[in-house]
């Protein structure tokens, strides 16, 4: 038998597990657990807080590539009207077409609401495409009148002469597509009206 002031370390019965030592109390718990799941060199990559976060694109660039890909609008506007206007349909319904697939083209594009700015950029391409399309019109009546293809027109420089000449300096020429050009810019204005208020509306927003 041993006293209470004994201090031999008695052997354990044999089988019996080994005890562990109560931590001290006020130990810290870094002692027993040196490194946390939060540290870079434990966790299962390293690397991962260094990794800089995804930036998302800026107001800025969300309108241009909203306002780039709605010119394609452009070269399609132009040829369903011409197309049209040869065949004697009143063309001018291609503007609703056209503001229609413009701010669609830009929602595509940017993947955001119509912001003031790109308000303006839509009517920009809007009015351009109508410009276009009332001269490729007037081109291909000079053409029809000259009786030549079209494709040899395209690439003849006197032709191209002849029409700059003629959209310049012919008064009598513009007189007979007065009614024409009116009636084409009320339409587009119509057309063009219920899709441009709501994208101005929402561009308010």
């Amino acid at each position: 038998m041993t006293d209470a002031t004994d201090d031999r370390v008695q052997p354990a019965p044999e089988g019996a597990e080994p005890s562990v030592p109560a931590p001290v109390e006020g130990a810290s718990s870094a002692a027993s657990e040196p490194f946390t799941a939060s540290d870079p060199f434990t966790a299962s990559d390293p690397f991962a807080t260094f990794a800089p976060a995804h930036q998302p694109f800026t107001q800025s660039e969300r309108v241009g590539r909203g306002i780039a890909l709605a010119l394609l609008i452009i070269p399609a506007g132009v040829i369903v009207w011409t197309v049209l206007w040869n065949v004697g349909f009143i063309a001018s319904i291609v503007t609703w077409g056209v503001a229609f697939g413009t701010v669609w083209l830009y929602r595509v594009g940017s993947k955001a609401r119509v912001t003031r700015g790109a308000f303006w950029g839509i009517i920009a391409i809007v009015a351009v495409t109508i410009v276009l399309s009332l001269l490729a019109g007037i081109f291909t009546d000079l053409v029809a009148a000259l009786k030549i293809p079209l494709g040899d027109a395209l690439t003849d420089g006197r032709v191209w002469s002849l029409f700059w000449d003629n959209l310049f300096t012919n008064g009598d020429m513009w007189q007979s597509y007065l009614p024409s050009v009116l009636l084409a810019l009320l339409f587009a204005v119509l057309g063009c009206f219920t899709t441009l208020r709501r994208a101005s509306r929402e561009s308010r927003a």
